[in-house]
């Protein structure tokens, strides 16, 4: 499976295009709801990040839908909350997690770019993978299915507009300190059409 950075965006393109449509709609709400009620978003972040996600949430919510109720060629995706037998949606800065077949995507706020640290065994075990450009040996081609590939896409807004929207490729870690194999932009990029 091709992990570079370029391979993931085109893989992924309609599931990256329905996130970044279901958080620009999450932070139009949060933005709506706090001026509405005369609030500054920035006396409580955790307010205005948890109005986000739970609009984005309830935005992709088609995308846990099963292969034969949508058409898409992203087919066995799920959209995981925490606890789907009470239709919990987890707590406010638990992020999202999403899959297909070949990946698995958390999404995350962060306004400077970076992952959050490695400092839960969940989070150092989703690090941990090899990097894209390792040179890898194919020596039976019907082989074992490959491991999907972890991706973080790292989110920020500012005066209701996402001003972040990078996908960022983790390849392990050094003590908290996340190792990172590529990170690329994509608010501009998903704009132009796939090559």
């Amino acid at each position: 499976m091709d992990h570079s950075p370029g391979a993931v965006t085109r893989r992924l393109r309609p599931l990256l295009l329905a996130v970044h449509e279901a958080l620009s709609a999450g932070v139009a709400v949060s933005a709506a709801i706090h001026a509405r009620h005369g609030w500054n978003p920035t006396a409580d972040r955790h307010l205005d990040h948890q109005l986000v996600r739970r609009e984005a949430m309830e935005r992709l919510r088609p995308w846990g839908a099963g292969p034969d109720e949508l058409s898409n060629p992203l087919q066995a995706r799920q959209l995981e909350f925490l606890d789907t037998s009470t239709d919990n949606l987890g707590l406010p800065m638990s992020g999202l997690i999403l899959r297909t077949p070949t990946d698995v995507l958390r999404v995350w706020r962060s306004d400077d770019g970076e992952l959050p640290a490695a400092a839960t065994d969940g989070l150092r075990a989703f690090y941990r993978q090899d990097p894209s450009r390792q040179l890898q040996l194919a020596l039976d081609p019907e082989g074992p299915r490959a491991a999907p590939g972890h991706l973080a896409l790292l989110w920020a807004d500012s005066g209701a507009v996402l001003t972040r929207f990078d996908l960022v490729r983790p390849c392990g870690h050094v003590g908290r300190r996340v190792q990172v194999d590529w990170h690329v932009g994509l608010r501009e990029r998903l704009g132009r059409p796939a090559a």
